[in-house]
């Protein structure tokens, strides 16, 4: 037996019926955009800005959305393996080894909890997105396709680095190691990538150190899609094919590394 689906539901009650996790983790995507969106709206004193930086965005909500999106999806992930070492500290884990599941079904239900937790977090932002002043604006409209683009992204970076993480925690046993490891990472990735800045208004070296961040492929592929609309171009879309393929297939060889190692390495 894989005991993949009843454990993954475990973990979203675990997290429905916490009522502080459940509103708070809610609520985050939209201080995200709310504040930092309109804190740092560079179109208010650079009227050039939107065809010059922000790619034809109207304002600087617009062209970020997506990179708050992924910011969102990278920060609820990195947080899926703690759940392994929560698991092993305080019991269940011994009892889900003596059960006839697979040892991967354990890990792979945190990454694919953690993923289903993302979605309405990012339907919650793209709702605030539009209501707040001078928020989100498709200005060329808005297809079933985009939308599409928008969850397979924000799903593939979600499994990239909560798998990356559960392989951390996966021989880990103390908490305080993994919450190191999460706080040393996370600037990095987030600012050495393009989902809040413009290449353009980065340094030349880490504009190229960026492009082949995970984090700037999903951002990059959801922003093209929200600005551009019904007006995409055939070579526009084949860069957002090229930008969801390599997201596509860093997941699935994380997927199945992530897999491999539970089967082999979690005993206890």
């Amino acid at each position: 037996m894989s005991g993949l689906g009843p454990l993954t539901v475990r973990e979203l009650k675990k997290w429905y019926r916490n009522p502080v996790f459940f509103i708070t983790g809610l609520l985050q995507p939209f201080f995200w955009i709310a504040l930092f969106g309109s804190a740092f709206d560079i179109t208010k004193f650079f009227p050039d800005a939107s065809d010059l930086v922000l790619g034809g965005a109207p304002n600087y909500i617009t062209y970020i959305v997506g990179g708050v999106l992924t910011i969102t999806g990278l920060f609820t992930a990195m947080f899926a393996g703690t759940n392994i070492i929560f698991d092993r500290r305080l019991g269940p884990m011994g009892r889900f080894l003596s059960s006839p599941i697979r040892r991967s079904s354990i890990v792979l239900s945190k990454i694919l909890s953690a993923t289903l937790r993302i979605l309405p977090q990012a339907l919650i932002l793209i709702v605030a997105a539009l209501l707040i002043p001078n928020g989100l604006k498709f200005i060329h409209g808005f297809t079933v396709l985009d939308g599409l683009v928008i969850v397979a992204a924000i799903v593939m970076i979600s499994f990239i680095f909560s798998s990356i993480f559960s392989v951390i925690a996966i021989r880990m046993t103390n908490m305080n190691s993994i919450f190191g490891i999460v706080n040393l990472v996370n600037l990095p990735l987030l600012f050495v990538s393009y989902a809040m800045f413009a290449p353009g208004m980065m340094a030349s070296w880490l504009s190229d150190i960026a492009k082949y961040n995970p984090v700037s492929w999903s951002a990059e592929a959801m922003r093209t899609v929200i600005i551009n609309g019904t007006t995409m171009t055939a070579s526009q879309w084949t860069q957002v094919g090229q930008w969801l393929g390599g997201l596509a297939i860093l997941a699935v060889a994380l997927i199945l590394l992530t897999a491999f190692l539970a089967e082999k390495e979690i005993r206890d």
